[in-house]
């Protein structure tokens, strides 16, 4: 099956759990608001007699829900601004000295650019990690003599991409007994390594038509520190290419734009970090006695909005240091009120499919992904290209099983799901497959709601029929997300461990993953 990236599904998974690295990454530490423990039926012998009681559960429920928002929404925003406004000031002190730079003088050198980019970004580590950004220096020394083997041309590149994952699980392994150490670099690292493996390929990418010596420089070491440590990429990511870090050295924008695309960024990351850590596990423990499914979907919940409060950081983070974003299609990656765009929360909480959900969740590792692991898996044997893509998104995380079950049940559900309603699509000549409906002058489906407008039959049934999907997209998304909560993982019978909700669920989520690949088969 062709892959086809703009016109079809995608064919690997995202990482669903970004969020949870990049936040262990700057030493953020969210405590989740839990409702005080309220002894109702004692109160209720004191108060009130006969059918009364279940008036007042209601109204200690409500109480409780809103003293608890109240208790930890102001903690949450002040522990908040901690790590926020020194990373926007370190981002702006950064342009702005960059942009004086550029207009005092013909730009007869670069490095002195270099040379702002990489202390600034390594004075915004040393605020978050401390000592610890020793080790990550010294892993970025490694990783620029690795680069060195670049002149062994393509095979370098692999060999390259090996090592630096390999270094990562080394590190992992070497701190097994001091595993709180590991999670506050992890994130930072894994963005370095798809820093390091992208650099690779593409400055070996002009010696793949036959040359035998590699015909690109690989850069100096100033131009490498401040490409790794660019204070608008190398905290919370997202991962930029070299070219396009040397493109945005001299910021363009002016103030204005980045001021009224700043706003709404920094707004959006107080009312991310208010739902993961106050609303959504109150309203988990309000609902914690009516339904599991609801019980899951606010701890969920939780997870996806630190993922948003991390990626809408980054995205204020671009902003403010005047960085742009990869990939073809800019436009869609790129918007006007909130710059580039790392992550769109619009589409996985009310996703289409699995697929569209995946391609939403991170969009610039949707891109690496696609550009150095995907495409070149085509050209070579062995290994599929679907497998190597979501192994090597696997072991960019780490050792975490609980990554490891999210991501397969993810990639299982997508790929069951994409052939599914595509084949149905085709058979019915219906508006529902898996990806979002390009419009009425592209969709190639006959009842299409675009085409025929809403007062014929066929495009309320189609219009029921992807509303129904997305209800069982929704659910899959906190069947697959609660596992994430926490950072610690439990095995046993007991409510902690990471999955017990799924035991409660009777793996729901599963079996209707694989009864869609065996109605696909059946159908096919």
């Amino acid at each position: 099956m062709d892959y086809q990236y703009f016109e079809e599904e995608s064919d690997y998974i995202d990482l669903d759990e970004e969020e949870d690295l990049d936040e262990e990454a700057v030493g953020l530490d969210y405590t989740y608001g839990k409702a005080a423990e309220l002894d109702v039926e004692e109160e209720a012998e004191d108060y009130y007699v006969g059918g009364e009681e279940e008036e007042l559960l209601d109204g200690y429920g409500v109480l409780g829900l809103l003293e608890t928002l109240k208790s930890c929404v102001e903690p949450s925003l002040l522990q908040v601004l901690q790590y926020v406004a020194p990373m926007l000031l370190l981002c702006l002190l950064c342009r702005l000295l960059c942009l004086l730079y550029s207009q005092r003088r013909r730009l007869t050198s670069l490095a002195p650019l270099h040379l702002l980019h990489c202390t600034c970004g390594l004075v915004l580590l040393y605020c978050s990690l401390g000592h610890r950004l020793l080790l990550l220096l010294l892993l970025a020394a490694v990783g620029y003599l690795l680069l060195q083997l670049l002149r062994l041309g393509r095979r370098g590149a692999r060999l390259l991409a090996i090592l630096t994952v390999g270094s990562q699980f080394l590190y992992e392994l070497l701190l097994w007994r001091r595993r709180s150490d590991w999670p506050q670099l992890r994130g930072i690292q894994m963005v370095v390594n798809m820093k390091l493996i992208s650099l690779g390929f593409d400055l070996t990418a002009s010696s793949a038509g036959g040359g035998s010596q590699l015909q690109a420089r690989i850069p100096g070491p100033l131009a490498y520190l401040g490409y790794i440590y660019s204070p608008a990429t190398c905290a919370l990511g997202p991962w930029v290419s070299f070219a396009c870090y040397m493109d945005c050295l001299v910021p363009r924008n002016g103030w204005l734009v980045s001021l009224r695309r700043l706003v709404p960024n920094v707004l959006l990351c107080i009312l991310a970090v208010i739902v993961s850590n106050c609303v959504a596990p109150a309203l988990s423990d309000f609902f914690g006695d009516s339904s599991h499914f609801l019980v899951m979907y606010w701890d969920a919940l939780s997870v996806r909005s630190s993922h948003y409060f991390v990626s809408i950081m980054a995205q204020a983070l671009l902003v403010a240091s005047d960085q742009g974003l990869d990939g073809i299609g800019a436009s869609s990656k790129e918007s006007d009120l909130l710059g580039p765009l790392v992550t769109q929360p619009w589409r996985i909480e009310w996703p289409r499919s699995i697929s569209s959900l995946v391609r939403s969740w991170n969009i610039p590792m949707h891109e690496w992904l696609k550009r150095y692991i995907y495409a070149p898996s085509k050209m070579d044997a062995g290994i599929s290209s679907r497998a190597r893509t979501y192994l090597v998104s696997s072991l960019l995380h780490g050792m975490d099983l609980r990554i490891y079950l999210v991501l397969i049940s993810l990639a299982v559900f997508a790929e069951g799901e994409t052939l599914l309603r595509r084949h149905l699509a085709s058979a019915l000549d219906a508006c529902i497959s898996a990806n979002h409906c390009p419009g009425r002058q592209r969709c190639r489906y006959g009842h299409c709601p675009s085409k025929r407008g809403w007062k014929s039959i066929s495009s309320w049934l189609v219009g029921m029929t992807n509303l129904a999907l997305t209800a069982l997209t929704i659910f899959h998304l906190a069947y697959l997300g609660v596992v994430l909560v926490g950072d610690a993982l439990k095995f046993g019978d007991e409510a902690d461990n990471f999955l017990w909700h799924w035991r409660q669920a009777g793996y729901l989520s599963h079996y209707i993953g694989v009864a869609t690949f065996v109605l696909y088969l059946f159908l096919s």
